[in-house]
């Protein structure tokens, strides 16, 4: 009896050792896994960058184009404008809120200025000449605007 037990005492450690071994196996395999995902999503949007977001800014381009024409009474225009918009979004590309305020230069590029009516309105933002776009927090395009100076 006592050597049957002993042979379940060394068929119990032995499990336990296995058991052991399995385990530090899952958990090495898991970290490679992760690792290789966090690869992969580092090259998925790299590949992003590369390849999709040209595509998505040509579209940016033809949504300015649209919008002007839908600014003289273009009713189809103006569908096709917001049909486009529509698209961006689904692929990750989303305008830049228009706020007035002191300019932001971070995403706004001043491209004209218009005399200020007061000292306080100096380094405002006047108007936005066209719309700024982002890709999660990159800056494809700056919202180009028209700032009040003192002049």
């Amino acid at each position: 009896m006592a050597d049957a037990v002993d042979g379940m005492r060394e068929e119990l450690a032995a499990l336990g050792d296995q058991f052991r071994r399995r385990l530090l196996n899952d958990r090495e395999a898991r970290r490679g896994l992760d690792g290789l995902l966090t690869e992969l999503d580092h090259a998925r949007k790299a590949a992003e960058g590369r390849i999709v977001q040209p595509l998505l800014y040509d579209l940016v381009l033809l949504v300015d184009r649209a919008e002007r024409q839908a600014a003289q009474d273009d009713a189809f225009a103006g569908s096709v404008a917001a049909e486009l918009l529509a698209l961006l979004e689904k692929y990750g590309m989303t305008r830049i809120p228009v706020t007035r305020g002191p300019f932001n230069p971070e995403i706004q590029e001043a491209v004209g200025a218009i005399a200020a009516l007061s000292p306080e309105q100096s380094g405002e933002v006047a108007e936005v000449a066209r719309h700024g776009y982002r890709m999660d927090e990159r800056i494809v395009r700056p919202q180009q605007v028209r700032v009040y100076t003192d002049r």
